[in-house]
């Protein structure tokens, strides 16, 4: 056996073991169904009609469409066995009740459409088996056959609701006593099977009360002999003293569940034992206590999730106590975090309003206490040209520019005689104003970080109120709002609730297989309660009509996502040994949201290309970690401004594109202005704020536009433009190059080869170059798509 076959072995072994089981319960149902319609054809009320049958035709052609055959086969078994006349009879009514049903311009209630069905057929056929009208006898048997036929439809659809509520209605008094009436009409039609020594009507008679006094105790178990008792008494016209050894037996019985099994089933015998005795007049033969015992050893066999089962359906778990626990647990649980959230909120006022606002202002160029004591003051300081010669030593040596701090320091030298004490004494003072504003800006982190915590408390608390405290799933509260507004749904799976990426399936029960109007129905019903309830747009993704185990509709719903997103990158490094400085990458954060990363490292070499591409995977672990992106901006600062032994930065433009609602949210820290060209109007979004990790000062703002279709994104690093060259005429170029190629519908990819090839040819690129180019397009659904012949 191969590897490929080892490995798809368990999944094959398990779809089959799924599909057995699945056959397994549907032949499970159809046998117990044919069960039920044969002995419903079976059963004589009066020991002159026979109305049972189709009226369990009736809700389970409405209700049950794969349990037909099984029903159809079974009814015309059991009426055979009174005759070829009888199954007649029983066929000619279904098609007559049929005709009814499909009458096209009325429909008609299935009783009164069982009791017409019943009186066009039984009058003509009675009128003709007795050469005219019939005696009022049979008049009055067949008034009595629509009567009974009426009210057990009544009590058929009481009972046997639809397939997936079957299990999850409540077991009202009604519904129970629904039950207990087609129950005894079963054991009515089973009187005339007896194997051997056993009757089918008592043994399971029996049984059922035996059951009835294990599950509920004495006052159940005496109803339901009583129940079933009188009814099988008034099917057979004969109200005898059976009557009360049923009821007796169900009082004993019930009275002795305490004792456990065994004592439920010799009190369930121990009457009539005594009946035996007491009333020679009773049918109390070999075959009734053969019947009886039989019953009882098959109780003792039954397994005890049996009876846990049914006790949990009749009498759900209602732990009161557990659910004050509960219930004080979640309050308690809620109380404390309330405590550390007013915690978190005096924090982050104590904090963020003090040291979020802006960095103030870099003071004026001073003279040092060096330049105070020296002789030579009044003359170094009577113009502006010192100040400007510090600051220029200042701004080099804090930008890293070796050169530019060696012709500063030979400046200060030639200007200074204690040149060596003030570069010292600048040094200091340099140093304390990068550690000032690393401490400053550690300060501003903590602040936004607690922020961010708040937020997230936030929103936590606000799950637990509304969901925790009330106890109800997202299932629930959706079950809840289709309930509201009607609509025919019994099961709901919400397979992933991320936002972007919500998997709803959702099990629809129509009331005709007209799929246009399934549809149509969870555009303009289902789809709008997903958005109240999770304020993101799903769509319809896929449905399928099945029908097994019962026939309903399932609809799988998705988010929404409105656009999609074509992108690529042209990147050139200005030394291809040392490789570029640049780095960038575009990955989707959910099927919603996609986030675009362009980062330009400090100098042209591996040192750079590294720091760009660090700043781009902790920018990247912080998203993940669902931080906000102007905090993590500000984290990563203040991470890459604690050098030791070399100074290093670099630039990053971070957007998020919501492909949800088309926005685009831009940060940006040192970076190039972003482009967005919509027809021949091109949009900048321009950052203010230094690289990550350059000046010890840093502030980040957050941009925001609204995008629309056919919109063409442009991200670039600085090698793009000369230094040396007018700034305003390479961009108006650039920008000229990109609105002609994409008035020529050119492909994104394309797009931007051609224009760099076209840019090279007029300008040369000095520097590492990156250029993102991303093209916004609604998406398309296959349906809307018209195809001509």
């Amino acid at each position: 056996m191969t590897r490929v076959e080892m490995l798809e072995t368990p999944s094959m072994w398990q779809g089959m073991k799924g599909y057995a089981k699945n056959k397994k319960t549907i032949y499970s149902l159809q046998a117990t169904f044919f069960i039920i319609a044969y002995f419903l054809a079976q059963a004589v009320f009066f020991d002159a009609t026979l109305p049972f049958l189709l009226p369990f035709w009736a809700i389970v052609r409405l209700r049950y469409d794969n349990m037909r055959t099984a029903v159809i086969i079974g009814g015309l078994l059991g009426s055979l066995s009174f005759g070829l006349g009888q199954a007649v009879i029983l066929c000619l009514q279904l098609i007559v009740f049929e005709l009814l049903c499909r009458f096209k311009y009325y429909k008609m209630p299935a009783s009164l459409a069982i009791g017409l069905s019943i009186l066009l057929i039984q009058l003509p056929w009675q009128s003709v088996s007795y050469g005219g009208v019939p005696p009022f006898l049979v008049l009055l048997y067949v008034g009595y056959e629509v009567v009974l036929a009426v009210l057990m439809t009544l009590f058929i659809q009481l009972f046997f609701v639809r397939p997936h509520q079957f299990w999850q209605t409540n077991w009202s008094y009604e519904r129970i006593g629904a039950g207990f009436v087609i129950a005894a009409a079963l054991l009515g039609g089973m009187q005339s099977v007896v194997i051997y020594s056993l009757s089918l009507t008592i043994f399971m008679l029996h049984l059922i009360i035996c059951i009835a006094a294990r599950v509920a105790g004495v006052q159940v178990a005496t109803m339901t002999a009583t129940i079933l008792g009188t009814l099988l008494g008034v099917a057979s016209l004969s109200f005898t003293g059976m009557l009360a050894l049923y009821a007796v037996t169900g009082v004993v019985t019930g009275s002795c569940k305490q004792l456990g099994r065994l004592g439920v089933a010799l009190g369930s015998i121990i009457p009539s034992a005594l009946f035996f005795f007491y009333d020679a007049t009773l049918p109390l033969d070999l075959v009734y206590f053969f019947s009886i015992v039989v019953a009882a050893t098959l109780f003792l066999l039954l397994p005890q999730s049996l009876f846990t089962t049914l006790h949990d359906l009749f009498y759900p778990e209602r732990d009161e106590v557990l659910l004050k626990r509960q219930t004080w647990m979640t309050e308690h649980a809620t109380e404390n975090l309330m405590q550390f959230q007013h915690f978190v909120d005096f924090m982050k006022e104590l904090v963020f309003d003090r040291f979020t606002a802006d960095y103030v202002e870099k003071k004026k160029i001073e003279p040092l206490a060096t330049c105070m004591s020296c002789f030579r003051y009044d003359r170094c300081w009577a113009d502006a040209e010192m100040s400007q010669t510090i600051e220029g030593w200042c701004v080099a040596k804090a930008a890293s520019k070796p050169a530019e701090v060696v012709r500063t320091e030979e400046q200060v030298k030639q200007k200074c005689v204690k040149s060596t004490k003030l570069l010292e004494e600048l040094e200091l003072q340099l140093y304390q104003e990068q550690m000032n504003g690393q401490f400053y800006h550690g300060k501003k982190m903590i602040a936004l970080q607690l922020r961010d915590l708040s937020r997230h408390l936030q929103r936590l608390m606000q799950e637990i109120k509304e969901e925790a405290l009330s106890f109800q799933s997202v299932e629930e509260e959706l079950m809840t709002a289709f309930k509201q507004a009607y609509v025919p749904c019994f099961q709901i799976d919400v397979l992933q609730s991320k936002p972007g990426e919500r998997i709803v399936v959702c099990s629809l029960t129509p009331k005709n297989s007209n799929q246009y109007d399934m549809l149509q129905l969870c555009e303009r019903l289902i789809v709008p309660i997903f958005y109240d309830v999770w304020q993101e747009p799903l769509y319809v993704e896929h449905y399928e009509m099945r029908q097994e185990p019962f026939r309903h509709m399932q609809v799988r719903f998705r988010s929404a996502v409105r656009y999609e997103l074509a992108h690529d990158s042209y990147s050139q490094a200005k030394e291809l040994v040392n490789g570029s400085g640049d780095s960038h990458a575009i990955f989707p954060i959910h099927a919603g949201l996609t986030a675009v990363m362009l980062s330009d490292g400090m100098g042209q070499n591996k040192e750079a290309q590294r720091e760009s591409r660090k700043l781009i995977r902790m920018m990247r672990e912080c998203l993940l970690y669902n931080m906000n992106p102007e905090t993590a901006m500000h984290t990563l600062h203040y991470v890459m401004s604690l050098k030791r032994e070399i100074d290093m930065y670099a630039t990053i433009d971070f957007a998020l594109i919501d492909l949800q609602g088309g926005t685009l949210w831009s940060w940006k820290a040192g970076s190039m202005s972003t482009y967005i060209i919509r027809g021949q109007t091109v949009m900048k979004i321009d950052g203010t704020s230094a690289p990550v990790g350059f000046m010890p000062q840093f502030s980040v703002e957050t941009q925001k536009m609204k995008l629309r279709a056919d919109d063409v994104i442009f991200m670039v690093s600085d090698g793009l433009f000369s230094s040396e060259l007018n700034w305003d005429e390479q961009e108006s170029y650039f920008l000229e190059l990109i609105k002609q190629r994409i008035a020529e519908k050119m492909p994104i990819d394309v797009l931007l080869y051609d224009v760099m090839a076209h840019y090279k040819g007029r300008y040369d690129i000095e520097d590492d170059c990156t250029l993102i180019g991303l093209t916004l397009q609604h998406i398309i659904p296959q349906w809307a798509t018209v195809k001509a012949n």
